[in-house]
């Protein structure tokens, strides 16, 4: 039986509500103990309605906050995980991830950024209808490496079956630095996911989504809606 604690709501509303609570008792409880407290975030649709309720509840100027993925895009485009993070919570320390001329400039040097903060007090993933987490995507070159949790915590770069397919994300052993560990998904497709791999049936074991919550170290705390 998985350890994970599943969080499944009719309401997206009631759903987000409760994220929000649960994360910003995580944060405070790190904020409690240290001045500053780490905090990784996805990008979309689904987490862009979370921002206003962390926003409102926590004191953002001490937050050090990075997106678990991004796109090979300009900064400021509307395809910026990292322009959506910022602007939901302006106040908190946003590290982009578009550390240098490439993408695999970048990739080292946001890694190596990120592993100077302290271990992050939340990580919150959210997943696609194929199964992918952050930029991890299903048949990915290179995936493997990457949903090593034995591997050294790092950024790479990644590629993505859509455009803009150029990505960057954090590895499964960066991701699993977080104290609390968390994913958030609506719609009935992702739940079927979700459901195929909380039950470990064969043809799930390769999805990136299994790896994060069949080889995480800690409880994955899963909140879904339909």
């Amino acid at each position: 039986m998985s350890q994970n604690l599943l969080h499944f709501h009719t309401l997206r509303d009631d759903c987000l509500r409760a994220l929000a609570a649960d994360l910003v008792m995580q944060i405070q409880a790190t904020l409690a103990q240290q001045s500053r407290a780490a905090l990784i975030l996805p990008g979309g649709s689904s987490p862009q309605a979370l921002l206003p309720l962390l926003a409102h509840q926590l004191e953002s100027a001490r937050l050090d906050l990075s997106p678990s993925d991004e796109r090979w895009v300009a900064a400021q485009a509307a395809e910026s995980n990292w322009q959506l993070l910022h602007q939901g919570l302006p106040q908190a320390n946003c590290l982009d991830p578009r550390q240098g001329a490439t993408p695999e400039q970048s990739a080292l040097s946001w890694g190596e950024q990120l592993m100077q903060w302290p271990s992050f007090s939340a990580v919150l993933l959210g997943m696609g209808e194929d199964g992918h987490i952050a930029s991890l995507f299903p048949g990915m070159p290179g995936l493997a490496t990457a949903l090593d949790p034995q591997a050294l915590p790092a950024a790479l770069p990644a590629l993505a079956p859509q455009e803009p397919r150029q990505r960057l994300s954090l590895n499964l052993a960066m991701l699993q630095r977080g104290q609390w560990l968390g994913l958030l998904a609506f719609g009935a497709r992702k739940r079927e996911l979700i459901e195929s791999v909380l039950s470990d049936q064969p043809a799930a074991r390769e999805l990136p989504l299994y790896a994060w919550l069949q080889r995480s170290p800690l409880p994955v705390s899963i909140y879904w809606a339909p």
